[in-house]
């Protein structure tokens, strides 16, 4: 297994690719759960009892993050196998304090294999048994995202809002790229606008700023 220094090098390289690429941070969001879990795993190798549940997801997460970039069969068999890994995890009684984590991941592989519906009955579960827990704000926006990509988007508009911390204008002006999206879509362009104009206003640097202005120039 790599060290941590490795791991952060790695991280890096495709945080990099991903920003150049303009990768989705639903996405980004996922690799960097996939490096702190092995990374994790790494780090706690003396508690045996839980060591290979640890390990064998943070595996399994990079392998989901790396599947975005396969060709279309590979990548939908990697998917797959990745999908029946993580219920494999659920079933039986290894995941225990892993169980929010494995929750999340098969919720990605299954969006990421746009089977939406899927994606969005596993998320909920996530949301009722944890509603506390660390990983909701990035639970909430792939439910989120699941929505609108079947077409409910004031359920999208629901999740997609109240994630982002107040104090990181970056992330709050993607917020607003998000629900200008979905306002766009029900018809409702008014807010779209306050919305792409708060996501520009915000974060003036950000791409999620040149997207709203995008949209705004559309709209006018």
């Amino acid at each position: 297994m790599m060290t941590p220094e490795e791991l952060i090098i790695l991280g890096k390289r495709y945080l990099e690719w991903l920003k150049e690429h303009k990768i989705t941070v639903g996405l980004t969001a996922v690799l960097v759960v996939g490096l702190s879990l092995a990374t994790m795993s790494y780090l706690n190798k003396k508690t045996r009892k839980y060591e290979t549940v640890w390990k064998n997801l943070g595996e399994l997460s990079l392998d989901t993050s790396i599947a975005e970039f396969q060709e279309p069969k590979a990548r939908e068999e990697l998917l797959s196998r990745a999908v029946e890994a993580y219920k494999g995890m659920l079933e039986g009684s290894s995941a225990k304090g892993a169980e929010p984590w494995v929750l999340f991941q098969l919720g990605n592989a299954q969006y990421s294999s746009r089977k939406y519906d899927e994606a969005i009955t596993t998320y909920k579960e996530f949301l009722n048994k944890y509603s506390d827990h660390s990983l909701k704000p990035f639970v909430r926006q792939s439910l989120a995202y699941a929505c609108e990509e079947k077409g409910h988007y004031d359920a999208a508009l629901m999740y997609f809002q109240g994630n982002a911390p107040t104090d990181s204008h970056y992330l709050v002006s993607q917020e607003k790229w998000d629900t200008g999206r979905c306002y766009e879509k029900l018809g409702q362009k008014e807010e779209a606008k306050k919305a792409y104009t708060g996501a520009i206003n915000l974060a003036p640097e950000s791409p999620w700023a040149k997207l709203a202005q995008y949209r705004l120039d559309s709209l006018e």
